[in-house]
C-alpha cells in the first residue's frame, strides 16, 4: 500500500506535469492565433491564382504546357508523394495520420506502380517511415516556419523530378485546418495540374499571349500551393498540439483529484489506527 509520501510526491508530480501542459497549451494557441491570420490571406491568394491558371490554360490546346493535365501521360508507372508533416511531437495524432496515409499508399499499390518515391517534410514522418524500412529520396528537416526560400527549392525539385520523366504523377498529401478542433488528411494529386473549365464566361485580351503568361503562371502556382499546404500543416499543428496539451491538463486534474482522495483516505486509515492502537493499549493497562 502507498504511504502518504508516496502519494504527495505524485500529486507534487502531476502537478508540475499540468502547469507545463497549461502552458504548452496557452503557446499554441498564440501560435495557432498568428498563424490562422497567415493562412487567411495566404488562402485568398491561392484561390485567385487558381482561378486565374483555370481561366488561362482551359483557353489553350493541349500541348500548352507539359505539366498541364491534358498534356500527362497515358500510363502511370512512378508515383512520388510529398507528404507534410512536423518535427515536434505532443500534437495528438497529427503526424501519425500522416505517416498513415503514405504507409497505406505504399502498401496498398506495390503492384500497381513500378516505384513509389517520398520526397517529405518533417522529422516525425521520417522517423515513421524509417522504421518500418520505407525509403525517401529527399527530407526536409526543421522548417518551423513557411520560409519561401525552402518552398522555391522544393517546388523546383518537384517539378524537375516530374519533367525529367523519373515520377508520372506526384501527390501532395497534407494536413487541411477546418477550425480548432477539427482538421484531416487531404491526399491530392499535385502534378500534373488538373484544369477545368472555368466559371467565368468573359474572354479578355492579354499581354503578352496566353502561351507566354502559361510559362510564368504555372511556376508560380506551384510555389503557391506548396506555400499553402506548408501553412495550412503549421496551422493544423498549432491545433491538434493545443488540443492535446487541453487534454492533458484536464486528464491532470482527474488524477489529481484521485490521488487527493486516496491521500485523504490514507491519512484518515492511519489517524484511525492510531486511534485503536492508544485505546488498545490503555485497556490493556487498566486489566493489568
Amino acid at each position: 500500500m502507498a504511504t502518504l509520501r508516496d502519494v504527495r510526491r505524485k500529486i507534487n508530480s502531476i502537478q508540475s506535469t499540468q502547469t507545463i501542459t497549461r502552458t504548452m497549451r496557452m503557446v499554441s494557441a498564440s501560435k495557432l492565433a498568428r498563424a490562422q491570420t497567415t493562412l487567411e490571406r495566404v488562402t485568398s491568394y491561392a484561390g485567385k491564382i487558381e482561378e486565374l491558371l483555370k481561366r488561362v490554360a482551359s483557353r489553350l490546346p493541349e500541348d500548352a504546357h507539359p505539366l498541364l493535365a491534358k498534356a500527362k501521360k497515358e500510363e502511370i508507372k512512378n508515383v512520388l508523394l510529398l507528404p507534410i508533416a512536423s518535427d515536434r511531437g505532443l500534437s495528438g495524432a497529427f503526424n501519425l495520420n500522416i505517416s498513415k496515409a503514405v504507409e497505406d499508399f505504399i502498401r496498398t499499390n506495390q503492384g500497381k506502380y513500378e516505384k513509389v518515391g517520398v520526397y517529405l517534410v518533417g522529422k516525425k514522418i521520417r522517423d515513421y517511415l524509417k522504421r518500418r524500412h520505407i525509403e525517401t529520396i529527399k527530407e526536409w528537416i526543421d522548417v518551423k516556419t513557411v520560409d519561401p526560400n525552402v518552398v522555391d527549392a522544393i517546388a523546383s525539385d518537384i517539378t524537375n523530378l516530374y519533367m525529367d520523366g523519373e515520377y508520372d504523377r506526384v501527390h501532395l498529401i497534407y494536413t487541411h485546418f477546418r477550425s480548432a478542433v477539427r482538421q484531416e488528411v487531404l491526399f491530392q494529386e499535385f502534378l500534373p495540374i488538373t484544369v477545368g473549365e472555368s466559371e467565368e464566361m468573359l474572354d479578355y485580351l492579354y499581354e503578352p499571349k496566353m502561351e507566354e503568361i502559361i510559362y510564368e503562371l504555372v511556376p508560380q502556382y506551384i510555389k503557391t500551393k506548396i506555400y499553402f499546404a506548408l501553412a495550412e500543416s503549421q496551422t493544423s499543428e498549432h491545433a491538434a498540439r493545443m488540443a492535446a496539451m487541453e487534454n492533458a491538463t484536464n486528464n491532470c486534474g482527474e488524477l489529481i483529484t484521485y490521488l487527493t482522495l486516496v491521500y485523504n483516505k490514507t491519512r484518515q486509515q492511519s489517524i484511525t489506527n492510531e486511534m485503536m492502537d492508544i485505546v488498545g493499549g490503555a485497556e490493556a493497562l487498566q486489566s493489568a
